[in-house]
């Protein structure tokens, strides 16, 4: 069995060999072409001159001059002294014409049966025996019992031309295939070399090396912008990882404070420092005040999960306003003292999950009762503009300072540390991510003594 040769591996092999397959195609197509466009034009000039001879045999005879008159000198003038001519008889007498012109050692032509056949047009036989060359041979019935008259010529001259046609395509064949592979290899280098570049950057980036970028030579090119590319790729995960370091950090610090709390409860118990029954009561309530505050933690993070892996919420039309009114009836529940106004135009419908733009609202109204004073007027309006709708909650709190408006999005962020007790400080975070899973956006305006108003963009069914 034959060993399959492999083929090679990398991508400048492949190139190089994909290449000089076509030009090998290419230029075998082309020499094809050209050797075959020489052989009718050989063939057709030998045809001239085979035609020529028998015209003037057939005129001699019409004319009633010896056949063989001038014939040798009219055959070298077209340029061949090999000719085969002769006369069939009906009886099957063959008289030959001018057999000077030819070696008699010579294999003559075979003649097809019956001799018609090539009385209209030239035909190729082989030479009879097969050891000689192969003869363009044409035929004539002669006027009256003459005969027929078979004129032939070897191809000798056109086979001998064609096979020197033959050695001159093949090696400038192979000149030009070794003339590309030379050339496609320097190409092919030079192209690929920026991605050999790359691929070490790459390598080095794996390595360790997280601060290393991709160096592109033309950024223009496909090669540079794949670099760019990767670049921005890498430069979005190194932004990733820090906001999850930071993400896992702040989670650590939230969570470490109530379990150390539970922690101190079950110690005193341990020791048995909680003698009374009001002792154990108060115990267990900061037990339970401590476990209900992980567990709203775990929920928020839980949700935030869900809303970064999640490729949509759940498709349902939604009236806004209708979920700002339950919103604010139970926020009037938890806060009878604390004025809310509703105002809520019609028309104002969603696409989105029911459950997470009530939580928008729920997370708003509770920062107001977060961060504002008690009794702190808060207004929450639905309105429709430009085919988006628009829900608000502003209240008339102290605001917030200007240096914090663009963090009051991110997660665990507080404007005062020392409130830390307050929330997880994922309230917000919750609603612009809810925001962007329903392809809507937040707004935040606020100053110090003016008051904030938070507004959440959502295009409408």
């Amino acid at each position: 069995m034959p060993v399959p040769v492999p083929l090679p591996r990398s991508l400048r092999g492949r190139l190089l060999l994909a290449l000089l397959a076509l030009a090998a195609v290419v230029l075998v197509a082309l020499a094809a072409v050209v050797h075959s466009a020489l052989r009718g034009y050989l063939v057709d000039r030998t045809d001239t001159a085979l035609k020529g001879v028998r015209g003037r045999v057939v005129t001699q005879v019409q004319g009633g001059l010896p056949p063989a008159r001038g014939l040798a000198a009219d055959a070298r003038m077209l340029g061949t002294s090999e000719y085969f001519i002769e006369i069939r008889r009906p009886g099957g007498t063959v008289t030959p014409l001018v057999p000077g012109l030819r070696d008699p050692d010579d294999a003559p032509p075979r003649l097809p049966v019956p001799l018609r056949e090539a009385a209209g047009s030239p035909v190729t036989v082989p030479a009879v025996g097969g050891g000689g060359p192969d003869y363009r041979l044409l035929t004539r019935p002669l006027p009256g019992p003459r005969g027929t008259l078979v004129v032939a010529v070897p191809l000798t001259s056109v086979d001998a031309t064609l096979r020197r046609l033959l050695l001159v395509e093949g090696a400038a064949t192979a000149g030009s295939l070794a003339l590309l592979a030379g050339a496609g290899l320097w190409i092919v280098r030079r192209g690929l070399r920026p991605l050999e570049s790359m691929a070490r950057d790459a390598d080095a980036i794996a390595a360790g090396q997280s601060a290393h970028r991709v160096r592109p030579a033309d950024e223009a090119s496909e090669v540079g912008r794949l670099g760019l590319a990767l670049n921005t790729m890498l430069d979005g995960q190194e932004a990733t990882q820090l906001r999850l370091r930071q993400f896992v950090a702040d989670a650590s610090h939230e969570l470490r404070t109530p379990v150390t709390v539970i922690l101190g409860y079950a110690d005193l118990h341990h020791q048995g420092a909680l003698t009374g029954d009001e002792q154990r009561g108060r115990a267990m309530d900061g037990i339970t005040g401590e476990a209900l505050r992980m567990r709203a933690l775990v929920d928020d993070l839980l949700l935030l999960a869900r809303l970064d892996t999640a490729r949509a919420p759940e498709r349902d039309r939604v009236d806004l306003g209708e979920v700002a009114r339950t919103a604010v009836e139970a926020a009037r529940a938890v806060d009878p003292a604390r004025a809310l106004a509703l105002e809520a135009e019609p028309g104002a419908v969603v696409e989105g999950d029911g459950e997470q733009l009530r939580q928008v609202v729920d997370n708003l109204l509770a920062n107001v009762r977060a961060h504002t004073p008690e009794g702190t007027g808060a207004r929450v309006r639905v309105a429709v503009r430009e085919g988006v709708a628009v829900l608000e909650v502003a209240d008339e709190g102290p605001g917030i300072p200007a240096a914090s408006l663009p963090k009051v999005f991110d997660r665990f962020y507080r404007a005062d540390r020392s409130r830390s007790g307050d929330g997880s400080g994922l309230g917000l975070a919750i609603v612009a991510a809810v925001a962007a899973a329903h392809r809507g956006r937040v707004e935040m305006r606020s100053a110090p003594g003016q008051g904030t108003s938070v507004t959440v963009l959502l295009p409408l069914v």
